[in-house]
């Protein structure tokens, strides 16, 4: 059948019509692929991260009921003198609790997994805890989940980190206890339970390791 024009041949306004909308289902498809190749790989991401124990949302904190402080929360850190509150709390290989450091000197840090100063400091104290066994290092865990970064566990794992690592709860019941204002906030504490001084943020190595001496001649 010819068309109005007695050629045979499709109008040429036809024709440019059907290019373009050939063209925008082209597009259409190339969208939709891009969508879908963007959602594998987001799927992909997800499941690397939570296999590796480092997606967002940094794992979960403890339940509330598992966590016991004696302290109220407060407006700032324990100074020196104040004794730390006694608390218990589970963790990573096991309860942790406060008492069980009675009478020996100690290390207190506490550190939020996502914080990048902790994740720099706490290897720097676990280097310089193996020189002085008679401080041990012990580390509340809290803030979790409050920004993406890895897992307390994870952290953990991947930087070959041993100390004991007590979980605080969704309300931070610990952190606030212990009146934290920044991260890594560490204690260093005598014999007798109470706060020689604290430091608050990333620390110079030496005078880590000053502090840690001035508590092993306690010992």
């Amino acid at each position: 059948m010819r068309n109005a024009t007695g050629t045979g041949r499709k109008p040429r306004s036809w024709s440019a019509k059907a290019e373009r909308r050939a063209a925008e289902r082209r597009r259409e498809r190339r969208r939709q692929l891009a969508y879908v190749l963007a959602a594998v790989a987001a799927i992909a991401i997800a499941a690397v991260l939570t296999l590796s124990g480092s997606g967002s949302g940094g794992g979960k904190p403890s339940a509330g009921a598992d966590v016991h402080v004696a302290g109220r929360p407060r407006q700032g850190p324990l100074q020196p003198g104040d004794a730390v509150p006694d608390f218990s709390a589970p963790g990573l290989d096991g309860a942790v609790s406060w008492s069980s450091y009675a009478g020996k000197p100690t290390v207190l840090a506490v550190w939020a997994p996502w914080c990048p100063h902790c994740q720099k400091e706490l290897p720097i104290l676990a280097a310089i805890a193996a020189d002085f066994p008679n401080v041990p290092l012990v580390s509340v865990a809290t803030a979790i989940g409050q920004a993406p970064g890895p897992s307390p566990k994870g952290y953990m794992r991947d930087h070959g980190l041993t100390f004991p690592v007590a979980v605080d709860d969704g309300s931070t019941k610990l952190g606030k206890a212990l009146g934290i204002r920044y991260f890594p906030t560490v204690y260093y504490v005598g014999p007798d339970g109470k706060v020689v001084r604290f430091t608050e943020g990333e620390v110079d190595p030496a005078a880590v390791r000053g502090y840690f001496q001035e508590l092993s001649a306690a010992a």
